[in-house]
C-alpha cells in the first residue's frame, strides 16, 4: 500500500454547538457542547487516513505549547505518523473557534500563528522520501510556503516519481490565484471546493473551472460540489459527476472536504481507479458529518465499504 504525506495547515479547534449567533458583550449564553479537536486541512486528512488504516504522515509546524502537544498526541492516537511535525519555540500553535450552527454549518474565528510561519525548511526529507503521494493541504493559508516554495517542492517531487496533490483553503486575504499559480504545472491532481475554485478562476461553471486548471498544467481536476458530490475530471475528455449520500443529516460539516480528500487519496493508496476512489471519498465525507469534529465518525476501511454496500441504492453510479 502507498504511503501519503499530508503537508500544510494544522490547528487546534475549539468547537461550540449550537452557535447561531454571538452573544452581546457581557451576556452569558448556554450552549449544548464545547469540545477541543485537532483541525486544519493537512491534519484532518492525515488523521482520517490514520483512523482508516492508511499509512499517512503529518508534516506541519506547531509551537512548543499545550496546543502543539495536543496536536502531536491526537495525531499519534489516530494512527498518523508524527515524525514530520516540527516544533518551534517562540510561536503559538494555530488555533480557531468553530461555531457550529443548528443546521450543522459552521463559521470560524482563526488565529494563523504557526501555520503562517511554516516554511520549506520545516519539511523532513526522510519523511518525504518514504512517501509515494505528496499532498499539500490548506494552500493559501501557508503564508511563507505558498507560491514558489511550494512549487519548488512539487516540481522536485514529480521529478522523483511521486504523485503530487493539492487542496485549498478559503483565502481570507482575497489574493487567491497568485498564491498558488506557480504550483499548478506540477500537480498530478488538484481538488479544490467549488466555492474556492470560483474565486481562483472567476468562472462559475464547473467544467469551465476544470478547463482553467488544465490550461495551467494540472493533470487531473476534482471539484468538490458539496451535497451534489464531486465532478471528477480524469483528463480533459473523461469527466463525470459522482453523487454523494443525502440520507445522512449533518451533525457538523467541519472537515467534510478534507475527509473527501482523505478518502480519495486512500483509494489511490490502495490501488483503486479514480471512479472507485471518488465513490469511497463521498462515503468518507459522509462519515465526517455524522459527528462533531473533523474525523469523529471515521472508521476503518471495511466500515466505510460496508456503509457503501448498505447505501448502494441511494446514489447513482455517476453521470
Amino acid at each position: 500500500m502507498k504511503r501519503v504525506a499530508c503537508i500544510g495547515s494544522v490547528t487546534t479547534d475549539i468547537l461550540v454547538k449550537p452557535a447561531d449567533a454571538i452573544p452581546a458583550p457581557g451576556v452569558l449564553q448556554y450552549v449544548d457542547d464545547v469540545q477541543m479537536h485537532v483541525g486544519g486541512c493537512a491534519a484532518n486528512a492525515a488523521m482520517d487516513m490514520g483512523k482508516m488504516g492508511i499509512p499517512s504522515e503529518l508534516i506541519c509546524l506547531v509551537g512548543d505549547d499545550n496546543f502543539g502537544n495536543f496536536v502531536r498526541s491526537a495525531a499519534a492516537q489516530a494512527g498518523t505518523g508524527t515524525k514530520g511535525v516540527r516544533v518551534r519555540e517562540g510561536i503559538p500553535t494555530t488555533g480557531s473557534v468553530v461555531c457550529i450552527g443548528s443546521t450543522g454549518e459552521r463559521s470560524f474565528m482563526y488565529s494563523p500563528a504557526s501555520t503562517s510561519e511554516f516554511v520549506l525548511e520545516d519539511i523532513d526529507e526522510e519523511v518525504l522520501a518514504a512517501c509515494d503521494i505528496i499532498f499539500v493541504a490548506g494552500a493559501m493559508l501557508l503564508t511563507k510556503f505558498d507560491g514558489e516554495p511550494c512549487a519548488q517542492l512539487m516540481k522536485r517531487m514529480q521529478e522523483a516519481g511521486k504523485f503530487t496533490v493539492m487542496d485549498t483553503a478559503w483565502d481570507s486575504e482575497g489574493v487567491w490565484l497568485p498564491k498558488i499559480e506557480a504550483v499548478l504545472p506540477y500537480l498530478d491532481l488538484f481538488m479544490p471546493s467549488y466555492d474556492e475554485a470560483v474565486k481562483l478562476t472567476g468562472e462559475t461553471d464547473a467544467n469551465r473551472i476544470a478547463d482553467f486548471f488544465f490550461d495551467r498544467g494540472v493533470k487531473t481536476v476534482i471539484i468538490k460540489i458539496g451535497s451534489k458530490g464531486a465532478l471528477i475530471c480524469e483528463n480533459r475528455d473523461k469527466r463525470y459527476i459522482l453523487p454523494t449520500y443525502l440520507s445522512v443529516k449533518p451533525v457538523d460539516t467541519t472537515g467534510a472536504g478534507d475527509s473527501f480528500c482523505a478518502g480519495f487519496l486512500s483509494g489511490l493508496a490502495m490501488g483503486w481507479d479514480y471512479r472507485r476512489s471518488g465513490q469511497f471519498a463521498n462515503a468518507v465525507g459522509t462519515h465526517c458529518i455524522m459527528a462533531i469534529g473533523a474525523n469523529g465518525a471515521i472508521g476503518k476501511v471495511d466500515t466505510i465499504l460496508q456503509f457503501m454496500e448498505d447505501h448502494k441504492d441511494e446514489v447513482a453510479i455517476g453521470r
